[in-house]
């Protein structure tokens, strides 16, 4: 795995985009494989196995959800070598550098991780999984994003995905409430709080050539 001023990212062929509307989706699949790897980490340390609809249905599922985790670890980061790069840049004035190159990535996931932060604030996460599924159907498909980078991502049928958990809702009703729609209605505000983020980039920045002439 690369590493870049002393800070290991985590991942193994990271596909860097060069356009900010690309990192945008950079950021959501961080979201994506953050989630995945923790969400996975905590079944195994519980020892649990999840369950939707029949064993057939399971084992779509998640096998699947497995799959885009392995797949964004190949190329894209997590949020663990963001935290070390902001840590860093506070004490280390070559990661100062780094963490101006990852600050639009920076920013931009942030503004998500804040919205969950919210939106759970009085209340635990429930079914982390279907939110993944709920956040890239809604930025892939709804909002018609580019995955060109990610061709792997072309290969899921997060409409499938998304219709196992709907065919059995009934199982999902907790003190009265549908959990699906909640996380629906938190995907949706996701989304959206990303895709009206503006990076504003620093246009008073003046290199030092060119203070010199």
């Amino acid at each position: 795995m690369p590493i870049r001023y002393g800070i290991n990212d985590n991942c193994v062929h990271r596909i860097k985009p060069q356009l900010l509307r690309d990192v945008k989706t950079e950021a959501l699949l961080v979201f994506a494989r953050t989630a995945l790897e923790r969400y996975f980490v905590r079944l195994d340390e519980i020892d649990y196995k999840p369950t939707v609809g029949t064993d057939d249905d399971s084992i779509y599922i998640y096998g699947t959800l497995k799959k885009l985790r392995d797949d964004l670890q190949e190329c894209v980061i997590n949020v663990d070598y963001l935290l070390d790069v902001v840590a860093g840049a506070r004490t280390h004035l070559q990661l100062q550098l780094l963490h101006h190159q990852e600050l639009p990535l920076i920013e931009y996931y942030d503004v998500m991780a804040r919205k969950v932060s919210t939106y759970y604030d009085d209340k635990p996460a429930f079914i982390p999984e279907f939110l993944v599924i709920c956040v890239l159907s809604d930025w892939i498909i709804e909002e018609e994003k580019s995955v060109d980078l990610y061709p792997f991502l072309k290969e899921i049928d997060f409409l499938e995905l998304m219709s196992k958990f709907e065919a059995n809702r009934d199982y999902f009703q907790k003190d009265g409430e549908c959990k699906l729609s909640e996380i629906q209605d938190l995907s949706l505000r996701i989304t959206a709080k990303l895709k009206e983020k503006k990076f504003k980039v620093n246009t008073k920045r003046v290199s030092k050539s060119r203070k010199k002439k």
